[in-house]
């Protein structure tokens, strides 16, 4: 018998709902729910009956404006109803009344649902840059004419632009967003092209254009539909550079025409509202391995991780740490094509904190791998995606996490939560998460230990996943645990990690970015093209400016990184140079017994201590490269710099009975900065870690600060791992150091 011909699979339709849904009572507990469209087949009128319970549900997402998809129905307006009646328009894409700039790209991104076991068709959304007889251009305008030395390219580089095959019987729409009910029916020469380029062209031309095929076949699919919208998107008209907004690297390019400001002090617009605002070029820091996807100012990194089983793939990985901001998942996709990985090779996500910057894609690339018919895990700290139940001594608490509670998909999706302190090894990748509230509940720190298989060891990453001092800035009776365990966790990463890379969460903490482009230009000079370097040759491990002890430079990068968010949250300094600031040092919370400080308390060394040298301003200094030749400098919080002053840290089990490592619910203390008393939430400090003390677990505590190199050494050569001391400390709990400094620990 010759077998059966398979059935094409059934596809869901598509169109722009242009008019408010009408429901019409029906018999037997049933609704009828009618709605306006327009169509690749034209103006239409859908109908679908749905239970009433379920009407409303239905309703919801034919808003005007939404791109939905749904089933076609057994006649030519009919829509069939699911299994889950929710799901009858599934929203693509929403319009409403925003002017607002959308990006999406043909082959990743939002498109039709998937149905009957097929990815549905490709949809693309951006503003309209050309057109011939057969092709349109979309993209989000950013062109990079030049790199940061100065040197042209040959072509403008346009990395979110596309250009598509457009079908001879395209259906267009012109959408008037203002008035849903001016739209009408018009035709390809009709649609408006944005004049140029030009950041200070601030009138563009926007569209979705939706395809007769889904990804698979994107080299052959062609446009079947546009909604081109009236009016125009509106800019911010600000320029947009591939570094960061505000960075150093903006120093002598001059003037803005349009504004008159000079480049560097030009902030750029939020990407929540002009993503087009923050994108930068993706770059490789370790060889086939470890990428950076992100956008000019929150970092998303890529790690393809091979277990080394031969000939056998399927135990390999690519991890995505982070996710972004929720507009800019066009860039991030576009750029993990650029560095050769398909987002839909993504088998991990994860995320480090409960922040939309940092969350604002996953459901889109959960989407976006369902629609594939593809598995990914998601991982994230149970503490911001349910809440804090528990520490790691076994305090029981009730303190919710930071995801927000609206975020179901992602919480329902979440398939793994984190274990901390310890490895994960896939083996050329390794990972090690560190709870570290403060910056959210479930704020998380990671250690990416990476091979680099040019010379076959391992280089390890150093990533603070909840460096924002936002929301921390002064006491208050909800975040007095947090700021005490913020203060705490750099401490703590600082005496016990021996860390080779900064890996930064944003681009204002560290100057990632810069250093790639300062790479770039410098592989790009003609003098250098017979001797191109690499991330691992430009980013630097120890601080140039720091001194060297043993020929070896005393600070690390990452400890340096660490130093400067330390030092806003904990000394007096801050008070003075911010006014909405209130440290540690004058307003608290103070530890708990420690209100007036502790005189000649014994405590016993649970290390050798540490000499932390204060904030070196200038990051990543590294004369090999010109660009870099200084070091790059980030405009927050610069009153910190003290690259004179000295501490020595040390882990230590004070013996005082009061303080039992975190803060307990309900404690009431004064603030001296806020004259005035707070209530405190309680929850955890050091607690957050396993390791057990007498009367608490470990601290991580420094001296007062010392006025050189040279007496922070005369102290450090007075204790040891074992050691018992008889320490004084303030009431912020800094190890008080007396005239004779090599009393400070007797």
């Amino acid at each position: 018998m010759t077998p059966p011909v398979p059935s094409e699979p059934l596809v869901r339709s598509a169109g722009l709902v242009y008019g408010p849904p009408t429901t019409t009572p029906g018999n037997a507990g049933n609704d009828t729910v009618s709605v306006a469209v327009l169509t690749q087949s034209g103006v239409r009128t859908l109908s679908t009956t749905v239970a009433a319970t379920k009407t409303a549900a239905v309703v919801a997402n034919l808003v005007p404006g939404n791109l939905v998809d749904w089933i076609p129905g057994s006649d030519a307006n009919g829509v069939a109803v699911p299994p889950d009646a929710a799901q009858t328009f599934n929203v693509i894409l929403s319009k409403k009344n925003s002017t607002a700039a959308q990006f999406n790209l043909k082959k990743y991104g939002a498109a039709v649902s998937r149905h009957d076991n097929a990815p549905g068709p490709m949809v693309a959304a951006g503003w309209v840059y050309g057109k011939t007889g057969t092709t349109i251009t979309v993209g989000d305008g950013n062109t990079v004419m030049a790199d940061q030395a100065g040197r042209p390219y040959a072509q403008p580089i346009k990395r979110y632009e596309e250009t598509y095959a457009v079908a001879s019987d395209v259906k267009v729409f012109n959408v008037n967003t203002a008035d849903y009910a001016k739209s009408t029916v018009a035709d390809f020469a009709s649609i408006p092209v944005t004049a140029n380029y030009d950041y200070a062209t601030t009138s563009r031309q926007s569209a979705y254009l939706l395809f007769d095929g889904n990804y698979l076949q994107a080299d052959t699919a062609k446009v079947v539909a546009i909604w081109y919208f009236t009016p125009q998107s509106t800019t911010d008209g600000k320029p947009v550079w591939d570094v960061p907004t505000l960075s150093t690297m903006l120093d002598d390019k001059g003037n803005d025409p349009v504004s008159g400001q000079p480049f560097n002090k030009i902030n750029a617009t939020t990407p929540t509202t002009a993503p087009y605002s923050r994108s930068t070029e993706p770059f490789e820091m370790v060889k086939n391995t470890m990428y950076y996807v992100g956008d000019n100012e929150v970092a998303s990194y890529l790690l393809k991780a091979d277990m080394g089983t031969p000939n056998d793939p399927s135990d390999d990985k690519v991890i995505k740490v982070d996710a972004g901001w929720p507009n800019s998942g066009y860039q991030y996709w576009k750029n993990m094509e650029l560095v050769g990985v398909d987002p839909r090779a993504v088998t991990d996500i994860w995320l480090t904190h409960g922040h939309s910057d940092h969350y604002g894609t996953v459901v889109e690339q959960l989407k976006m791998m369902d629609h594939a018919g593809k598995p990914i895990a998601l991982w994230a700290s149970k503490e911001d995606a349910v809440g804090v139940t528990a520490d790691l001594q076994g305090n029981v608490w009730n303190i919710a996490g930071a995801l927000p509670a609206s975020e179901t998909v992602i919480r329902e999706r979440v398939s793994h939560s984190y274990e901390y302190d310890k490895w994960y090894d896939y083996g050329n990748v390794q990972i090690m998460v560190i709870w570290s509230p403060g910056h959210t509940p479930g704020s998380t720190n990671m250690l990416f230990k990476v091979k680099n298989p040019d010379d076959g060891k391992f280089y390890t990453f150093g990533y603070h996943g909840g460096y924002g001092f936002n929301g921390l800035n002064s006491p208050t009776a909800a975040n007095g645990w947090l700021r005490l365990s913020f203060q705490h966790g750099f401490s703590y990463l600082q005496n016990t990690l021996d860390v080779d890379f900064v890996a930064p969460q944003h681009t204002n903490q560290f100057p990632i970015v810069e250093v790639y482009q300062a790479l770039k230009a410098y592989n790009r000079d003609p003098a250098n093209a017979g001797a191109q370097l690499t991330m691992m040759d430009a980013m630097r491990s120890k601080v140039f400016d720091s001194p060297a002890i043993g020929g070896v430079n005393l600070t690390g990068e990452f400890s340096n990184q660490l130093e400067k968010r330390r030092s806003v949250a904990s000394y007096a300094a801050s008070d003075a140079a911010n006014a909405t600031y209130k440290s540690i040092e004058t307003s608290g919370p103070f530890k708990p017994g420690r209100e007036a400080g502790l005189t000649a308390v014994s405590a016993r060394l649970l290390d050798d201590g540490k000499i932390i040298q204060g904030f070196v301003g200038p990051q990543n200094k590294n004369p090999r490269f010109p660009l870099l030749a200084n070091g790059i400098t980030t405009s927050t919080d610069q009153y910190v710099n003290d690259p004179g002053g000295y501490y020595v840290q040390v882990a230590i089990d004070v013996q005082d009975t009061a303080y039992k490592g975190y803060i307990p619910e309900g404690f009431t203390q004064f603030s001296p900065g806020l004259n005035a008393s707070i209530v405190y939430k309680g929850g955890p400090v050091e607690s957050v870690h396993a390791e057990k003390g007498t009367f608490h677990p470990p601290e991580y505590l420094r001296t007062q600060r010392l006025n050189s190199l040279a007496d922070a050494q005369a102290v450090l050569a007075t204790i040891g791992k074992g050691q018992t001391k008889t320490i004084s400390l303030t009431r912020a709990s800094e190890i008080v150091v007396p005239t004779n400094v090599t009393q400070t620990f007797q």
